[in-house]
């Protein structure tokens, strides 16, 4: 194991003192998201999946008009994640997320009957089309591709996008 990392469950690795992006053990691929809200214009999501030696495997981004709070945009994103990671065919996955509400909401498998409680269900539902997924928070620092994809260009509030 190298100095600064932290072995997680299921075989991915969690930040801890060490700076930038950590590479996920052989066998998975790690998908960083992120959400950014935009107040009365809606949410910018960003997703990239990368390889152990960290070569982009593809990214993502999805513009949608929810004005929804920003826990349950980085949840969408989670969901939207992990949708792409299924349907490219990855069969380990490491999910990293900049939102410790959604990734501790992840791994205690909380339900309830909120917006945010339904994504998580979604999000736990899809978990079983995989060998093994691992659940991992990390700084924003450290997501910084994914948030700038989340951040595809300006809009400006009233301004209509097609």
């Amino acid at each position: 194991m190298v100095p600064g990392r932290r072995k997680e469950e299921g075989g991915g690795r969690r930040e801890s003192t060490r700076r930038g992006w950590v590479a996920p053990t052989e066998g998975y691929v790690k998908i960083n998201v992120d959400a950014v809200v935009q107040e009365g214009v809606g949410v910018n999501l960003g997703m990239v999946c990368r390889d152990g030696r960290g070569r982009v495997l593809w990214g993502a981004t999805h513009v949608l008009e929810q004005l929804w709070e920003s826990h349950i945009a980085e949840a969408v994103a989670v969901l939207e994640g992990i949708k792409e990671a299924r349907w490219r065919g990855h069969e380990n996955i490491v999910v990293e997320s900049d939102c410790l509400q959604v990734i501790e909401a992840l791994r205690k498998s909380r339900s309830g009957r909120s917006i945010f409680d339904l994504v998580l269900d979604d999000i736990s539902s899809l978990r079983f089309s995989f060998n093994s997924v691992v659940w991992s928070f990390t700084s924003r620092l450290n997501n910084g591709v994914a948030h700038a994809l989340a951040h595809p260009f300006p809009r400006v509030v009233g301004k209509e996008y097609k």
